[in-house]
């Protein structure tokens, strides 16, 4: 019984992927034209309320990432990413659009 536990357990764990590190993750392409229609300073608002959107998931990331290293360790499995705590593709769109906004405040604060 306990070694067809540790089976499954382990296949559990080979076919479930760990969460990745916030950093690793690539930002999803945003164009800059999607905020050409926004003054300088919407731009600039829109901007500053993406970074805190950008900096929240990029702790529930991390903790995620984290969480999954930990109980792979423990239990085999990557219990973060399981329970729905990777929060991966979300951060890839708002890091695209803290980069579109970035470039966004240039053309439309000149």
């Amino acid at each position: 019984m306990i070694k067809n536990i540790i089976i499954i357990l382990f296949s559990f764990s080979l076919f479930a992927n760990c969460a990745s590190r916030a950093n690793s993750i690539a930002p999803a392409n945003v164009s800059a034209l999607e905020y050409k229609s926004l003054s300088c300073e919407e731009t600039k608002a829109t901007l500053k309320t993406k970074r805190q959107a950008e900096n929240a998931l990029t702790r529930k990331q991390n903790n995620a990432a984290t969480g999954d290293s930990i109980g792979v360790f423990f239990l085999l499995l990557p219990v973060g990413s399981i329970f729905g705590a990777d929060v991966s593709g979300e951060l890839a769109e708002v890091k695209g659009e803290v980069n579109a906004l970035e470039r966004a405040v240039v053309q439309n604060c000149s």
